[in-house]
């Protein structure tokens, strides 16, 4: 299982490029998700660090209600919801956010949203100068 200073790595390695990223799309992109109840848990330690040390932020995001941004403590209480909202779907092999609905219309149901900092694009580039992109694959 892959430890949380790996974790934070390849969260601010994924983030680089695109600068933000729903939480529920960025796990496949930093694992390759077993199942193991562990990997949600993993990322949510990880996404914890990174808020407190200021390398990202939270927000909702939504089409009726758009990114929402949240504070350090908001964006720490929607983090620990991540574990207990999360379910492993053993079909497509992937994670799903059990407050996401069936169909359409989608994205209306706001979910949180990684959001690189300025200090954490910083890290994210030095990582990637350093290891390379998605080393991990």
């Amino acid at each position: 299982m892959i430890d949380i200073d790996e974790m934070k790595k390849r969260i601010l390695g994924t983030l680089e490029e695109a600068g933000n990223e729903r939480v529920i799309s960025l796990l496949p992109d930093v694992i390759d998700p077993a199942g193991d109840p562990q990997e949600p848990e993993i990322l949510a330690k990880s996404l914890r660090e990174l808020l407190s040390e200021g390398s990202i932020s939270i927000r909702m995001t939504s089409i009726p209600h758009g990114r929402q941004p949240l504070s350090t403590a908001d964006g720490l209480a929607e983090i620990d919801k991540l574990s207990s909202n999360y379910i492993f779907n053993p079909h497509e092999r992937c994670w799903e956010d059990s407050r996401s609905e069936e169909g359409p219309p989608y994205f209306q149901i706001p979910e949180p949203e990684v959001v690189l900092t300025d200090a954490g694009t910083e890290k994210s580039v030095a990582l990637l100068e350093k290891l390379g992109y998605e080393w991990w694959r």
